[in-house]
């Protein structure tokens, strides 16, 4: 199966704990997903995703601090980055494969 951005979307808002999450907008939640793919495309495409999870929360909260017009609260992050890991397990691909 190939990564579906809309289909990563929909995955997140139905398997996070946190309701608010669910309600933020595509394209805020595409922003993360966006950012957890540039992560691998300038750091670490060779390496296992789910060893880095920490590293990659902590860039996506760096990037999205810059964004002044960023809807996702930092707070959400590491939950949004392990619900898209959660996604990308169910196609079995790695980060840099995404079409």
């Amino acid at each position: 199966m190939e990564f579906d951005e809309n289909k990563a979307i929909d995955y997140i808002k139905a398997h996070v704990e946190n309701p608010d999450i669910a309600k933020y907008d595509d394209d805020d939640i595409l922003l993360v997903i966006d950012t957890i793919f540039e992560y691998f495309e300038k750091y670490d495409e060779n390496e296992d995703f789910d060893d880095d999870n920490e590293k990659v929360i902590a860039y996506v909260k760096k990037q999205l601090a810059k964004d002044k017009d960023n809807a996702i609260s930092l707070d959400h992050v590491a939950e949004i980055v392990e619900a898209e890991t959660a996604y990308e397990n169910t196609l079995d691909v790695k980060h840099y494969e995404r079409e």
